[in-house]
């Protein structure tokens, strides 16, 4: 039940609905798939959606799941270029760049 609140939060972009789940303890199962899922659906400001999201944190195993994070982004790169999608190619941009991300991968 969490997970899909979380996931409604993320999709409307509600950083302070996802914060507050994971203040309340709420956010109990946040895995890989639950990342690659918000960096497809992400609203609002998407940048700070998926930077809070970012920040939840979870149990990584830092070569795969850096590994599964970069064919992702690298996947909606391409399919945002092929139709044009600067906006698109914009977000995956600033989440490369993202101080959030690259923490991540240092882990």
């Amino acid at each position: 039940m969490a997970l899909e609140g979380l996931k409604t939060a993320i999709t409307r972009g509600d950083i302070r609905a996802i914060h507050l789940l994971e203040w309340a303890g709420l956010i109990e199962k946040f895995d890989i798939e639950t990342l690659t899922w918000a960096f497809r659906n992400a609203g609002g400001d998407k940048i700070a959606t998926v930077n809070q999201i970012l920040r939840l944190g979870f149990a990584i195993d830092a070569d795969r799941h850096c590994r599964i994070i970069n064919r992702e982004l690298a996947d909606i790169r391409h399919e945002a270029e092929v139709k044009g999608d600067q906006a698109t190619i914009d977000f995956v941009d600033d989440i490369k760049i993202s101080e959030t991300l690259w923490v991540i991968e240092q882990w």
